[in-house]
């Protein structure tokens, strides 16, 4: 087949190629060319999304970009002792390290290229922190960006395999362009960002059983089929993370919206199909808890429980009717066993479970739904309820069916604090580097607020990293 103009540019050769178009290989790829042209080097910036234009962008697109930060704009302390602790001896502390050095320098060149950061007095004593239109925000702006500083973007592009050179060093690309054709790309180095392997059901097969059932919290999600760890561990590099652990989200099941997610639970009961209640509905923050709910949901539950609250909590919780971002209404019924029926639960049942949670409310303790964790909880049945515990009393009595809805896998790549790929003797693959997604940190919990966050950190940090290395290199000869 003679070769097309696109499949000759894409061979190169080019100083870097980014796998991803999302939060992290825009960061990256954005952040180098900046800095070649600083260094008064021409940039040869390759950027590809394996989707077409329309549909560019993976979960980024589609996420609101909620920020977990402090008022002044860090990242907040608790979330580095959450990922160390969880991780144990496992801990990646040079990534954790430089997690909370990057951020505020991160935020201040988000701002400099046009996106708006907006704080919200919301639930905690922080309050939160969004980029204004969210993701999209990034996946709209940035590739016009890099294009205009010298770089390229290329959609319909898959990644295929990597290419060692004899040193080791990274040195091409295999890829599927857009009329099919496999391309070699000559490049000094590859960032890969292209995500977990939430959107691979085999992979999801292999690793978190029945998984592969799971909705995704987005249509772009559905893009991350895990290539990039693939093809770095086909040369020899480390994973890190929990592979059999995932960030999954309380959402209504009856939706077929982008991330509904659920979370008035917390100020009401959670119960089964059975009619039970199991689990401690407000044991932990919300950050924290909303993942070990819905992964609790999936894995216990045969995926599907009903959040259940009364009328009294709808009129005095501040912000109730916006906790749940479903656009789906309750199921609502003016008794207890009514609602039982059309939730399909045996109403004795859920009548017994409602008349021994409100009987199990501990009578010390001020209820304060509208601040931090409030310590008002139950005595005497189990599972125990920690905070905002109130009885189920004041009709009409409502509920949301809640599924488990994956957002992203937590095994991935071993990095260091600089964005390298690392090998089992945790020695540096020259030329590779990942950010986003694809690095494997957590186990256990995921703190939300910190995906994006880590994503748009660590883009930056490979695209001056790799930048900087080439730059070193092209010196020395």
């Amino acid at each position: 087949m003679p070769e097309t103009a696109i499949t000759s540019i894409l061979r190169g050769p080019w100083d870097v190629v980014i796998v991803g178009h999302g939060f992290s290989g825009l960061t990256a790829g954005l952040a180098h060319v900046e800095a070649a042209i600083e260094a008064g080097r021409t940039p040869r910036v390759a950027v590809l999304e394996r989707a077409s234009y329309e549909d560019r962008g993976g979960s980024t697109r589609w996420t609101t970009a909620w920020l977990s930060l402090t008022r002044d704009r860090k990242l907040r302390p608790f979330l580095g002792e959450r990922i160390r602790q969880n991780a144990g001896h496992l801990a990646n502390t040079s990534y954790i390290d430089a997690f909370y050095e990057l951020v505020p320098e991160t935020l201040e060149w988000l701002e400099q290229h046009g996106v708006t950061l907006t704080h919200f007095e919301v639930g905690t004593e922080d309050g939160a922190w969004r980029i204004d239109g969210g993701g999209a925000t990034i996946v709209n702006s940035f590739p016009q960006k890099i294009v205009d500083h010298g770089g390229a973007v290329f959609y319909n592009t898959s990644a295929r395999r990597l290419i060692r050179s004899e040193s080791g060093r990274v040195a091409g690309l295999e890829v599927q362009a857009e009329d099919g054709t496999i391309v070699t790309m000559e490049t000094s180095a590859v960032i890969l960002a292209s995500g977990g392997f939430e959107g691979n059901p085999e992979w999801l097969t292999r690793y978190i059983p029945d998984a592969y059932k799971l909705k995704t919290v987005s249509p772009g999600t559905r893009g991350n089929r895990g290539d990039g760890i693939r093809m770095a561990t086909e040369v020899g590099a480390d994973t890190a993370g929990q592979f059999d652990g995932a960030h999954i989200e309380p959402c209504d099941s009856r939706s077929d919206g982008v991330e509904p997610l659920v979370t008035t639970y917390r100020y009401g009961i959670l119960v089964n199909q059975a009619g039970k209640r199991f689990i401690d509905e407000a044991g932990d923050i919300v950050e924290i808890d909303f993942d070990t709910v819905a992964n609790a949901i999936f894995r216990e539950q045969n995926n599907i429980a009903y959040g259940i609250n009364d009328a009294a909590q709808r009129r005095t919780i501040a912000g109730f009717d916006y906790m749940n971002l479903t656009e789906q209404e309750p199921i609502s019924a003016d008794t207890i066993e009514e609602l039982a029926e059309k939730l399909g639960i045996d109403p004795h049942r859920l009548r017994a479970t409602v008349e021994e949670y409100n009987g199990a409310i501990d009578d010390e303790g001020d209820y304060q739904p509208n601040g931090p964790l409030d310590g008002k909880h139950t005595t005497g049945i189990t599972p125990s309820r920690s905070n905002y515990a109130s009885p189920i009393a004041e009709a009409p009595f409502i509920a949301w069916p809640i599924s488990g809805q994956i957002c992203f896998t937590y095994g991935g790549l071993r990095v260091d604090g600089e964005t390298h790929v690392l090998d089992a003797e945790g020695r540096p693959i020259e030329g590779l580097h990942a950010a986003g997604e694809i690095a494997g940190v957590f186990y256990n919990q995921y703190p939300a607020g910190t995906s994006g966050l880590r994503s748009m950190t660590f883009g930056r940090k490979a695209g001056l990293v790799s930048a900087a290395e080439l730059a070193a290199a092209a010196v020395t000869s």
